[in-house]
């Protein structure tokens, strides 16, 4: 077996000035990605998902101007919904979550983008 590395000149010179070169090789498979790829969403909010009208990592707020509070919320490529760390299967469950009491999810949560209610895009 033959190894041939081309280097640039300008690491060859700083080779020449003492600097280390390490290479590390590894013969065999390949590590395992450190998440396993997500499969196709999930859930309430699949269809959106998949249509284009959410994207993942779209930013989503609930704002309760009352009780003085501002949730926001991440669309997961699974099709859940991130709060605070937490995931959540539908948007009524992340709101449910954040309200302490039941909550309607579809009219609650808005696209930070655009302001745009959850509901609109069903």
């Amino acid at each position: 077996m033959e190894l041939t590395v081309e280097v640039s000149r300008e690491l060859a010179a700083s080779l020449a000035a003492g600097e280390e070169l390490v290479i590390r090789l590894r013969i065999g498979q390949p590590d395992p990605p450190a998440t396993p790829p997500v499969g196709p969403p999930r859930g309430p909010l699949a269809p959106l998902l998949i249509s284009g009208a959410l994207n993942p990592g779209d930013r989503l707020f609930w704002h309760r101007p009352r009780r003085r509070q501002r949730f926001t919320a991440t669309v997961l490529a699974s099709g859940e919904l991130e709060v605070d760390g937490r995931r959540y299967q539908s948007p009524s469950d992340a709101a449910t979550a954040c309200a302490g009491a039941s909550a309607n999810g579809w009219t609650a949560w808005r696209r930070e983008s655009d302001g745009a209610v959850l509901n609109t895009f069903r």
